[in-house]
């Protein structure tokens, strides 16, 4: 996980990783695995927040912004998540969120409608909000990674110098 990566980098890993998916002959599963919100308590104050109570969740509106994202994976509204990235990152979800734009980076982003089972209760882990999500395959299967758009800063960047040739 590349702690220094924005969405349009993580989307552009999850982009590649699906279209080598779409490639394979293989049956794949693709395990995301990172918190939402993502605060931890201060160490002297961790003793009175370890009980898994959302009550415990660093703060009441990082509780709130967890169970906004729930909502959406659960209706399929990956567009939503998408949409609101900038907001959610006020509650510092773990890894910027990596985990999971990476994963819908591969399965389509917002064209992904893949709704969300919970496996257990949303918990709180010394103020960290804590849940799991089974996306299952749409009916006609999930949509084919969106395109990356060329980016000429980054052909500068790894192009090298503009030189003449020797001679």
């Amino acid at each position: 996980m590349c702690q220094t990566a924005d969405t349009e980098d993580n989307l552009r890993l999850g982009r590649a990783l699906g279209d080598a998916i779409a490639e394979s002959d293989r049956k794949v599963v693709l395990l995301a695995s990172g918190a939402l919100s993502h605060t931890f308590w201060p160490l002297r104050e961790l003793r009175k927040h370890e009980a898994a109570g959302i009550e415990h969740i660093f703060t009441p509106e990082a509780a709130d912004a967890d169970a906004q994202r729930m909502q959406w994976f659960e209706a399929g509204d990956h567009a939503r998540v998408l949409d609101t990235m900038p907001e959610f990152y006020k509650y510092k979800p773990e890894a910027r969120f990596g985990h999971y734009l990476m994963m819908i980076g591969a399965i389509g982003e917002g064209d992904c409608t893949a709704t969300g089972r919970r496996y257990g209760e949303y918990e709180n882990s010394v103020g960290t909000g804590q849940v799991h999500y089974w996306f299952d395959r749409p009916e006609g299967g999930f949509p084919r990674p969106r395109r990356t758009p060329e980016d000429p800063e980054y052909r500068q960047l790894v192009g090298g110098p503009d030189l003449p040739a020797a001679g």
